[in-house]
């Protein structure tokens, strides 16, 4: 910035304090911790670093706005320090290009026994909640119901019931959180980056 032609220097921003460089769009408190940040790396100071999965993800938003590759690493390893959960995996992974986040999380999240609620996709967008929804509906637990029964002849004997019992509850079937949904979910989230 200081390197291209600045006229005559009145009034230029950063050449004093009186007129500062103007950072548009960027808040105090997300520059504040960015500063943190540096400065850590800097000097080591501990007890000032970022804490929370808000502050990290102000370092890695501006790290990454502005290419400082190593403080952008060092904010995605603290995230995942900090056991940032699947739909908190999902925003950043897409907002900042972070590989190796959507996948797991998405499969984490289809795995799951309650549905994607409502701030939930709010939070992801609307593409990738219908999306998960849809994997999350292509699942299906077929279990054959078995009887006992007694023919004409008075003879007793068990067979199978083609038709299946359907249950509607409150959330999906347990035996979901074993299964491994990434196969379906790269088939429908296939233009994403996984």
């Amino acid at each position: 910035m200081f390197s291209l032609p600045q006229g005559d220097g009145i009034g230029v921003e950063g050449w004093s304090d009186e007129i500062p460089i103007q950072l548009h769009g960027i808040s105090k408190d997300d520059f504040e911790q960015l500063l943190k940040a540096l400065f850590h790396r800097k000097h080591g100071s501990r007890p000032n670093l970022p804490q929370s999965i808000e502050q990290w993800t102000s370092v890695l938003m501006l790290s990454t706005a502005w290419n400082f590759e190593k403080l952008r690493q060092a904010s995605i390893h603290a995230l995942m320090e900090s056991n940032i959960g699947a739909v908190d995996r999902v925003v950043p992974s897409q907002q900042y290009d972070i590989e190796g986040w959507l996948l797991p999380a998405l499969n984490e999240l289809a795995k799951r026994p309650e549905p994607i609620t409502l701030e939930e996709a709010n939070r992801m967008g609307i593409d990738i909640a219908l999306r998960l929804a849809s994997v999350r509906e292509r699942v299906t637990v077929q279990t054959g119901c078995s009887y006992s029964y007694r023919d004409m002849y008075g003879y007793s004997g068990r067979g199978a019931d083609d038709n299946l019992n359907v249950t509607v509850g409150s959330c999906r079937d347990s035996r979901m959180q074993h299964c491994d949904f990434s196969d379906q979910i790269r088939s429908t989230f296939s233009t994403f980056n996984l």
